[in-house]
C-alpha cells in the first residue's frame, strides 16, 4: 500500500516507487502567496556527478524561470553531516517578488530536491532560521 495524505493506492505487483513529490504550504487557502515547500525524490541520472546536476539545474532555472535574478549557488551541510547545494534566486510575480531556495542532495543514486518559496517581503531572520532548520533536517534513510 502506497500511502498518500488522505489516500492509499495498491499498485499492481512488480511496480516500485520511482519518484515522489510532496507539497507543503503555510497559511490559509486563498490567503495569497505564502511560504511553501516542495520535496521531490527521484533516481539521479546514471553516472552523473553531483556538480554536473547542480550546474544543469542552474541552467534550467535560468532558462525557465521568467525574470530570474540574483542566482547564487552555495554548499549546504545537513544535520547528519551530508553535503548538498542550495541555489537561491528572486523572481517577480503578479502578487509581488518571491525568493526561492532550491536545495539538492545526492545519496546512493537518488536525488532529493527541496524547493522553498517565500514572498520576499515576508522573509525575516526568524522564519529564515526556522526554514533552514527544516531544510537541513533532510537525511538519507537506507
Amino acid at each position: 500500500m502506497l500511502a498518500l495524505e488522505g489516500f492509499g493506492f495498491e499498485p499492481p505487483a512488480g511496480f516500485r516507487t520511482e519518484e515522489v513529490t510532496v507539497g507543503l504550504r503555510f497559511g490559509l487557502p486563498g490567503a495569497g502567496p505564502g511560504p511553501s515547500f516542495m520535496l521531490q525524490s527521484k533516481a539521479a541520472r546514471t553516472g552523473a556527478k553531483f556538480e554536473e546536476l547542480v550546474q544543469e539545474t542552474m541552467v534550467e532555472l535560468a532558462q525557465t524561470v521568467g525574470k530570474l535574478k540574483n542566482l547564487t549557488n552555495n554548499e549546504i551541510t545537513f544535520t547528519d553531516g551530508g553535503k548538498g547545494a542550495v541555489l537561491a534566486y528572486d523572481f517577480p510575480t503578479h502578487a509581488g517578488e518571491l525568493r526561492q531556495y532550491f536545495v539538492m542532495r545526492l545519496e546512493k543514486g537518488r536525488l532529493c530536491n527541496i524547493t522553498l518559496t517565500i514572498p520576499t517581503a515576508s522573509l525575516t531572520e526568524t522564519n529564515a532560521t526556522n526554514f533552514m532548520k527544516a531544510i537541513t533536517s533532510l537525511k538519507a534513510t537506507s
